[in-house]
């Protein structure tokens, strides 16, 4: 069975037939659990695609006490506005926080399966006072070629000033760099220290290196130890796989049991990655010791999974992990640590998670392109610790403050970040992260995100935070 299962599980589930996980569940939140099969409801029109979106709601929503009792279906244009109503109770809960959305299958593919997004190739974020900064740059890309570097302000957008443009909160940053669409070209005045340049690109495809050559990998110098293992990780996604285990072979072989994996920008992906990922660091591990537990809703309790270790080849034994972390840390990058806390001595270090414990299972539309994402489980760890709807400072044993400065590059020590960990690791300093309840919905609900993206976003734009 190909491992390629985004955002639901490594084994497969008692109770799903072979050939849904085979489509990743394609059909069946509407067929097999009690939707219709009429063939009609394979058509693509606007019709079937709400009635499908709301049988499969009603079947699978992870929260079904909050979807209304009764819905006319003819009040909503788009099986989008639907699901937007379907799914407003639990967001103003703070549960589902359009983490539920409508997709492609051949968007979801290129980016999971191959990793590749039509964009600009970087990474930024919004600050209160709108301006926008570049966190990443992919090698290779159009934002690569025109020179832009970590650190670098974006002041204006086709001669538009950013902050002017932010400032009416009317649209994102995004909005400004345009759809995510192949030629769309944009001249960007870019602010480096005391200088100012310009630099023009035209959107295309992009290819993600899940752990960025150059430094996504490294040993970093700590007195008395064989050295303490980097690894910096962008997202869960099928193509991580072999250089994850790569990485792990080569910390193994040179002894070290110190670990700083930096995620702080990772927005998730596949849980089957983020379940190889706790084998690796589980070399102490046995067969018998749980990672997390799958759960779905009261109705679909069957479908309730066990994950557990199985370490590899090329797994390590840690003394200590730390796990950098930042608000657009979520999903499987929040598995990881929580997995990890009640087995090794283990830290988050810099600000607290975005605060998603749930996940989303795929559901295909028959004869169509149309992809749900809908919250259809949530995982628990294996003392039973996964409501951290507030971010995982509420139940990690340490969660250190450290800012994301970016005036060093990542993976180096003179980055704040990674200083702050080996700090912990010398020293046990550890500053508590302070209002870890506060502002977790900042990223998604407020006028001026800091990773923006709209509601209905394109698999880069959900799994990348900031990515353009």
């Amino acid at each position: 069975m190909p491992r390629l299962l985004p955002v639901t599980l490594l084994r497969p589930l008692p109770g799903l037939a072979l050939t849904c996980l085979l489509t990743v569940l394609a059909g069946c939140g509407g067929g097999d659990g009690g939707g219709r099969r009429d063939p009609a409801f394979g058509a693509c029109g606007e019709t079937a695609r709400k009635e499908w979106v709301l049988d499969v709601a009603r079947d699978w929503y992870l929260f079904p006490e909050t979807l209304p009792t009764a819905v006319d279906l003819a009040r909503y244009a788009t099986a989008e506005d639907l699901l937007d109503a379907l799914t407003a109770t639990a967001r103003a809960q703070g549960k589902d926080r359009y983490f539920s959305y409508l997709t492609t299958r051949s968007a979801e593919r290129s980016l999971m399966g191959e990793g590749e997004f039509v964009g600009f190739g970087f990474r930024n974020r919004t600050d209160d006072a709108h301006r926008v900064f570049i966190l990443d740059v992919y090698a290779a890309s159009p934002a690569a070629e025109a020179g832009l570097q970590r650190g670098d302000e974006v002041i204006a957008v086709d001669g538009v000033s950013v902050a002017d443009a932010l400032s009416s909160g009317d649209q994102t940053f995004s909005d400004l760099m345009g759809p995510a669409d192949a030629g769309v070209r944009r001249t960007l005045a870019i602010r480096r220290g005391a200088s100012t340049f310009e630099a023009t690109m035209e959107k295309r495809t992009v290819t993600i290196d899940p752990v960025p050559d150059g430094f996504g990998v490294k040993v970093l110098p700590l007195a008395g130890t064989a050295g303490v293992g980097y690894l910096h990780l962008r997202s869960y996604i099928s193509t991580a796989d072999s250089q994850l285990r790569a990485a792990f072979a080569e910390f193994r072989a040179q002894g070290i049991d110190k670990f700083i994996i930096d995620l702080r920008y990772n927005g998730g992906g596949f849980v089957s990655t983020a379940a190889l990922f706790n084998d690796l660091l589980g070399g102490g591990r046995t067969g018998s010791d749980v990672q997390f537990s799958i759960v779905h809703n009261p109705e679909r309790s069957n479908q309730n999974s066990t994950v557990r270790f199985q370490p590899q080849s090329e797994s390590v034994n840690p003394s200590q992990i730390v796990f950098l972390t930042t608000e657009a840390t979520a999903s499987a990058s929040e598995i990881n640590a929580n997995s990890m806390w009640p087995y090794e001595t283990t830290a988050i270090v810099g600000s607290d998670t975005l605060g998603k414990p749930v996940g989303q299972v795929a559901f295909d539309l028959s004869g169509c392109e149309d992809r749900l994402r809908l919250v259809a489980f949530e995982t628990v760890n294996s003392l039973g610790e996964g409501d951290y709807y507030d971010g995982l400072a509420s139940v990690m044993p340490y969660a250190c403050a450290a800012p994301d400065t970016l005036d060093a590059p990542l993976g180096s020590v003179e980055d704040d970040m990674t200083a702050a960990a080996l700090d912990w690791f010398a020293t046990g300093a550890c500053p508590p992260m302070t209002g870890a309840t506060g502002g977790r919905l900042k990223p998604f609900l407020d006028g001026q995100p800091a990773y923006p993206k709209p509601r209905q976003p394109t698999p880069a734009e959900h799994w990348l935070p900031g990515i353009q």
